[in-house]
């Protein structure tokens, strides 16, 4: 993960868009324990910037419960202009996202992660049209 520090005047060019949603991130202790030991925090936020150029962040929310409790995936388009649906490279960052994840987390297995995203892609390429199951 390339993890960035934007700065004001970029980020007030920006309109931050959710993405991804999990408020129930502390049932999987292991994933949330590996995100707030990677992100260094157990509530905040951290941004990246993906191979495509998009910039996106996550944020983690610690409800006293010992560990990061949920989590928001956000990212980041022009103020006024709408999410770049056809923009394939969307759907190509966020399965960098979940193979960084899977990277990171002792009882996940990225190349489990990878087959996953792989097939999703094949059934995609075969005329599926949905989203990557992320």
């Amino acid at each position: 993960m390339n993890f960035v520090e934007p700065t004001p005047e970029e980020l007030a060019d920006l309109r931050a868009d959710p993405l991804l949603f999990e408020q129930e991130l502390d049932v999987r202790p292991s994933v949330a324990s590996a995100l707030e030991k990677a992100l260094g925090f157990r509530a905040g936020r951290r941004h990246w910037r993906a191979r495509s150029g998009h910039l996106y962040a996550i944020d983690l929310g610690d409800f006293g419960r010992g560990r990061p409790s949920m989590a928001l995936v956000y990212g980041f388009w022009p103020s006024f202009a709408p999410r770049p649906l056809t923009d394939e490279a969307i759907d190509e960052d966020l399965a960098d996202l979940c193979l960084w994840i899977a990277d990171i987390t002792d009882d996940m297995q990225p190349e489990v992660m990878a087959g996953v995203l792989d097939l999703t892609r094949a059934a995609r390429s075969a005329g599926n049209d949905f989203r990557l199951p992320l």
